[in-house]
């Protein structure tokens, strides 16, 4: 076929949103048919007298639209249409931004599962059961399918110790409320999470960071802070830490249990990354179970949108934090909970698993290579890697820079308990683009950010 140009003279709004618009309006009146290849992208630049960044943007654009799907080494090209003919649920992102800030990832395996998960339990004759409320810890047989869950990375715990929660952060945010009183201090990684960082004020805790290594928290660093604040409670995410994605060893969670101990510290652990781990070693709690509340979830895993979590707590504490989370949120949707217990029993939630561990290790080895030059903190198996600035680069700079550019990511500053202390680095998710195609532009557009420095960065398109 002859190459499609766009005229993009009668439309208004930036380039790039005019771009995607006329690909939409190609591809439905027909001038676009499916399997149809969209021109290079510095062709077009070229022959639109537009940057190729903004093509770029507006490639993207269309990609997130569902209208298009990239190619590494081939190209962009047409996708075929809904066949169903219905639209979609939710409407497609609309800002142009692609959105590397959030830990996240949707698989398309995993609406598949969702989809015939649901179709088995719309044809029980009990549905109905679904619209009840659920006891305040939860049905036993969800709390069971917990527990077969938590074995798989080490932690064998009895189901009668576990408390369902609306995903990890509602378990959080339980922990604080009844483990910490107002104006106590409570410990954890000196580079922490926004949401265990941004609650703690309107809570009136004072947080303490402890220092870090490549490892994750320091045993050592951890006796002394608790020696020095006599805090009694401390937060940590030991596998898959969030935001330098270190792993701790064996050895190091034994310590841990040890420093806990000596200074009755009762630990949160934060396990919600360590599904995706293979060979990893076993929590936290299971050196110390008489003193750690283990939280996880299916969200960065299985699927973030049905916010199922659970709690595993020492057998004197379940009683408090079921009838806490109860009392937050009267009770947990027994829909959402029954979809993942069958695909815990069924082998799927392993699968899904399976198959996200290996499709991030495959980004992970992409951000060595499309980064290759800066210096990089991940796990093989990790949703997000840190990257370290280039020097006269500035965090929050490089942020904005990279904004201009059509791709939102997150500075250290924001998982920095001082802020003026962060490092010069930032995090970037690599799960959350739909294909490999459209990470690897925008990790290719970010290192060239990165070498190009703060004066060439500034006003790209």
């Amino acid at each position: 076929m002859t190459i499609w140009i766009p005229d993009l003279a009668t439309r208004s709004g930036p380039r790039y949103r005019a771009i995607a618009e006329a690909i939409a309006d190609a591809v439905s009146q027909g001038d676009l048919a499916p399997g149809d290849k969209l021109p290079p992208q510095r062709e077009l630049a070229w022959r639109l007298e537009v940057t190729v960044g903004t093509i770029s943007r507006g490639y993207m654009l269309a990609e997130q639209r569902g209208l298009v799907s990239g190619e590494i080494g081939r190209g962009t090209f047409v996708k075929a249409a809904n066949s169903g003919g219905a639209a979609p649920l939710l409407p497609p992102p609309s800002n142009g931004v692609l959105d590397l800030s959030i830990n996240m990832s949707v698989a398309r395996a995993n609406a598949e599962a969702l989809s015939r998960t649901l179709a088995a339990l719309a044809a029980q004759p009990d549905v109905e059961s679904f619209l009840r409320y659920m006891p305040a810890a939860g049905h036993p047989e969800h709390r069971a399918a917990a527990a077969r869950w938590m074995a798989r990375v080490g932690l064998e715990v009895a189901p009668e110790r576990i408390v369902l929660s609306h995903g990890a952060q509602q378990a959080l945010a339980t922990c604080l409320d009844i483990l910490a009183a107002p104006g106590e201090t409570v410990l954890t990684e000196a580079l922490s999470f926004p949401l265990l960082i941004d609650p703690s004020g309107a809570r009136n805790i004072q947080l303490s960071g402890v220092a870090l290594d490549e490892e994750g928290m320091l045993p050592e660093a951890l006796d002394e802070a608790a020696a020095k604040t006599g805090a009694k409670l401390v937060v940590m995410v030991p596998t898959v830490q969030n935001p330098t994605a270190s792993v701790m060893g064996e050895d190091r969670r034994r310590a841990i249990a040890d420093v806990a101990r000596r200074h009755e510290l009762t630990i949160v652990e934060d396990d919600v990354y360590g599904y995706l781990l293979p060979g990893r070693p076993p929590p936290v709690a299971a050196f110390a179970p008489e003193r750690t509340v283990y939280l996880t979830s299916a969200s960065k895993c299985l699927a973030p949108g049905l916010r199922v979590g659970w709690l595993a707590a020492p057998e004197r504490l379940v009683d408090r934090f079921a009838e806490a989370i109860y009392g937050g949120s009267v009770a947990q949707p027994a829909l959402t909970h029954e979809v993942i217990r069958r695909w815990i029993e069924d082998g799927t939630a392993d699968a899904l698993a399976v198959q996200l561990s290996d499709e991030v290790a495959v980004r992970q080895k992409m951000a060595t290579e499309l980064l290759a030059g800066l210096t990089l903190r991940g796990s093989p198996s990790s949703l997000h890697v840190m990257v370290e600035l280039p020097r006269p680069w500035r965090r929050d700079e490089f942020v904005g820079a990279a904004l201009g550019r059509g791709i939102r990511i997150a500075s250290l500053s924001a998982f920095a308990l001082d802020p003026e202390t962060a490092p010069e680095a930032v995090r970037l998710t690599l799960a959350a683009t739909p294909d490999r195609a459209t990470l690897a532009r925008a990790l290719t557009s970010l290192r060239e950010l990165a070498e190009a420095g703060p004066r060439a960065g500034r006003g790209v398109i």
